[in-house]
């Protein structure tokens, strides 16, 4: 599913310089692994409070600048500093998390503002929210998500819409905690455990998102990453763990009704 022809709008002597708003992030730093393994020029914006020796992200910008990645500083509300950092770019990808999602309006005014950026592709990744509709709280994020869509269209601003479902790894993690030790006895369906899911492992995401960024068909389009073979359920997940394993869970059902309640 990632072997996409190049397509490349600058083509093979010339490409894109690619930055990664949020790169230091969760799936950040699977989208900077993949732009720099793909062989594109990568640039990540980072707080300059990130790059202090006692900071958290510290050890992840060395290791970027160990691969060769260009560290630009600035703040995602400095209008000025989003400007200097876009003018050396010409691909923006952010993955900034769910509570900075309404940062990249400003993003946007900086994009209007600097007339060089070739593609923008926002903080999606996971459903395709103008087809959704969900519970009150992911709703909320579905609208924010949405008002951006909205913003870069009227904008006018060269764009692709990824949605890859969800996160692999995530929730592989999270539903069958594999690296807790002990191993836990019991897991808990949601449901009946029989709904659909795409579960896309985030190296997957990252490299298809590099890809789409720099394929002249996918410009202001929406692309839905959705191999058949990473659609399963969770009754499915929970047994091939079983069989991998060698062990039996006990699985405990969370009606839909405590699910509703719980998100009031």
């Amino acid at each position: 599913c990632l072997n996409m022809p190049s397509t490349t709008e600058k083509g093979n002597h010339g490409r894109n310089r690619i930055l990664i708003i949020g790169g230091t992030g969760y799936l950040g730093k699977y989208m900077v692994q993949s732009s720099v393994s793909l062989g594109y020029p990568t640039y990540v914006f980072v707080r300059p409070t990130s790059l202090a020796p006692h900071s958290s992200k510290a050890c992840v910008i060395q290791e970027f600048t160990n691969i060769g990645v260009h560290i630009l500083q600035g703040f995602i509300d400095d209008h000025k500093s989003l400007v200097e950092a876009f003018k050396q770019v010409d691909i923006i990808i952010s993955t900034l998390a769910v509570p900075q999602h309404n940062y990249q309006l400003n993003v946007i005014k900086a994009i209007q503002e600097v007339g060089n950026i070739k593609r923008f592709l926002p903080s999606e990744f996971g459903n395709d929210v103008d087809r959704v509709n969900a519970l009150p709280p992911f709703q909320r994020v579905c609208d924010d998500k949405k008002k951006i869509r909205r913003a870069i269209e009227e904008a006018g601003i060269p764009h692709s819409f990824i949605s890859a479902n969800s996160f692999g790894a995530y929730f592989v993690d999270y539903i069958l905690h594999p690296r807790q030790k002990p191993q836990p006895e019991e897991v808990v369906i949601y449901g009946d455990g029989m709904a659909k899911a795409v579960l896309n492992l985030e190296d997957d995401v990252a490299a298809f998102t590099i890809m789409v960024a720099n394929d002249t068909r996918t410009l202001n389009k929406l692309v839905i990453y959705r191999p058949p073979r990473n659609i399963i359920c969770q009754n499915e997940l929970v047994t091939l763990w079983e069989k991998k394993t060698g062990t039996t869970l006990n699985r405990i059902f969370k009606q839909e009704s405590e699910m509703i309640r719980l998100s009031e």
